[in-house]
């Protein structure tokens, strides 16, 4: 498979991702007007609603920064890096999946421990009664991913840095 391909379908999943992601926040919100309704036009409100949006969230926002850190697009000050020699932005490149990698991987180890001592407890939530581990877990999912796709791009910018730089003698 060629590289061209690979990108052509990196880019159809990464779309399709962030088209399941955008639907999940629509049936959030979905579920926050139906909610209040109920609550105010028929004085009922539905348990769990609270929890099932706030763990949703959790988990859009955690598969959201993965694919940020994946297209590079987070939010950024980018006047060191614009300013820079090519071969310089290349190695800023490289300290920033190294400082993504270290962080991502710390948070997720740290995430790990804390799902694996509440899976201990049991504990579940108060209205939905799910394990609180698939609601943590998100952090530990997302950062374990994040972690992954810094490694990735560090791998890929060593590479990068390694080659001999077009138009110049090796």
């Amino acid at each position: 498979m060629s590289d061209r391909q690979v990108q052509r379908i990196a880019g159809q999943a990464g779309r399709a991702a962030r088209a399941v992601l955008g639907l999940l926040l629509l049936a959030v919100v979905a579920v926050n007007v139906a909610n209040a309704a109920g609550r105010y036009l028929a004085g009922v409100s539905l348990t769990g609603t609270d929890e099932l949006m706030i763990y949703t969230m959790v988990w859009i926002v955690m598969a959201g920064a993965v694919l940020s850190l994946l297209t590079r697009s987070h939010i950024a000050i980018d006047l060191v890096p614009a300013s820079a020699s090519p071969r310089g932005a290349a190695l800023l490149r490289v300290l920033h999946d190294a400082v993504a990698l270290a962080a991502c991987g710390y948070a997720a180890w740290a995430s790990w421990s804390y799902v694996g001592r509440i899976a201990m407890l049991g504990t579940t939530s108060m209205g939905l009664g799910i394990p609180m581990t698939w609601a943590h877990g998100a952090l530990t999912a997302g950062f374990g991913a994040m972690a992954a796709v810094a490694a990735g791009l560090l791998l890929r910018d060593v590479a990068a840095l390694a080659r001999p730089a077009r138009g110049r003698a090796a």
